[in-house]
């Protein structure tokens, strides 16, 4: 079960981290692309973490008549998302500090335009900002923005997992002869 994890919690890491790259090569990395980044980068994390029945499935295929618990494959779909996690966390932290150490204060920048823009009132605007400013300071810490991002795949992942352990764990144990 181990091996298993481990293989497609590498498979789904790299596609989280691969896609994001390519997608900054072909479309750049300024301010106009984030709102297209960022739904790359969601879609790529669901689709990839898509990748956890395959393995619970690789796992019955492997294990023919084997009772596979509820527990079971949700520990194997954690397991995934927290390889692809950890992956996009540490791709994350030498992106922002080693890659592109501008790219935060860029991404704020982009955010409280869209703010500025949003057409609420100014006491509105000003209340956003102020938030986001807050945050900014929050965010600009490397184990911060490592458990957000962290954070962000293995909460997808919990839930792919959770459907995943209803549809695909075995109804009922095996009798005993």
């Amino acid at each position: 079960m181990q091996q298993n994890i481990l293989k497609y919690g590498l498979i789904s890491g790299s596609i989280i981290v691969l896609i994001p790259v390519i997608s900054g090569w072909i479309m750049g990395t300024e301010p106009e692309t984030f709102r297209m980044g960022e739904i790359i980068g969601y879609s790529t994390m669901i689709l990839s973490l898509l990748l956890i029945f395959l393995a619970v499935n690789e796992y019955k295929k492997n294990n023919p008549g084997s009772f596979l618990s509820f527990g079971k494959v949700l520990l194997i779909g954690l397991g995934i998302s927290a390889i692809a996690g950890v992956m996009f966390g540490i791709y994350n932290w030498i992106y922002v500090t080693f890659l592109e150490p501008e790219f935060m204060d860029q991404y704020f920048n982009y955010y409280i335009e869209n703010i500025r823009n949003s057409g609420a009132s100014q006491a509105d605007i000003d209340s956003q900002i102020a938030k986001l400013e807050q945050e900014k300071e929050i965010f600009m810490n490397p184990f911060v923005s490592f458990m957000a991002m962290f954070v962000s795949v293995f909460g997808i992942g919990l839930n792919i997992s959770l459907v995943s352990a209803f549809s695909q764990s075995s109804k009922e144990k095996p009798k005993a002869a």
